[in-house]
């Protein structure tokens, strides 16, 4: 027998192994649609099995609770999230725009368009979020929220700000915090658009007001003497 050429077993274990890998996608894509349509409440072991078509015990196999379920469907959706920002700096990188509010507002923009394409799934990673604030130390799921902000980070380092690294990720972080905040407040499903004009319109303000302070540079000198 050709040492290169696998054996039976092996064969077998590769085929059982691209099994468990796909059933575990496909019971993460029921997942999600099952938050999406209806948030956490919707998330059930047993509606999972029914649709992949096995037992809720092999859900359990692959998973090893709902949470978990939970937070693989999360992971998926902010790694999603972070492409989507990527994407939309690649495309005003071809187009040559460069101006810092500019693309800072087109990202805002892909986020807003993210939370309104998952109005059930967005708010469950929310909830979920809240849930696991208490847990100590950092994993991987706190490593793509880190992307996220690293994502903000780098339009502001393409800026004239004189900043830091340690204040940069500061000032990428309460950024993102606020824009979120406004979406996450303001944005209800099927919402009209006089209710969207309005939480666009305070983005706007917002992130007008927080790019002009930092050209000032009175942004940090204001809060560092506030605290003193």
């Amino acid at each position: 027998m050709s040492p290169d050429r696998p054996t039976g077993a092996e064969k077998t274990g590769k085929s059982m192994a691209l099994d468990k890998e796909e059933m575990s996608e496909k019971v993460l894509a029921i997942a999600e649609a099952l938050l999406n349509e209806g948030g956490a409440e919707n998330l059930k072991a047993r509606t999972i099995a029914e649709q992949a078509g096995i037992s809720v015990g092999s859900v359990y196999n692959l998973f090893a609770d709902l949470d978990e379920v939970h937070r693989a469907v999360n992971m998926r959706l902010l790694d999603r999230l972070g492409a989507t920002g990527l994407a939309a700096m690649a495309d005003l990188e071809r187009q040559g725009v460069t101006d810092v509010q500019h693309r800072i507002l087109a990202m805002a923009a892909a986020y807003v368009r993210f939370v309104e394409a998952h109005p059930g799934s967005w708010p469950a990673v929310l909830a979920f979020n809240r849930r696991r604030a208490m847990r100590p130390g950092p994993d991987a799921y706190d490593a793509l929220l880190d992307e996220l902000f690293d994502i903000v980070a780098g339009v502001l380092k393409a800026g004239d700000f004189g900043l830091d690294d340690k204040r940069r990720a500061l000032a990428a972080r309460t950024l993102w915090s606020s824009v979120h905040g406004i979406v996450t407040s303001g944005y209800v499903a099927n919402s009209d658009s006089r209710q969207a004009d309005e939480i666009w319109h305070q983005i706007e303000l917002l992130v007008g007001v927080f790019v002009k302070g930092l050209e000032h540079g009175g942004a940090f000198a204001h809060a560092e003497t506030k605290s003193e």
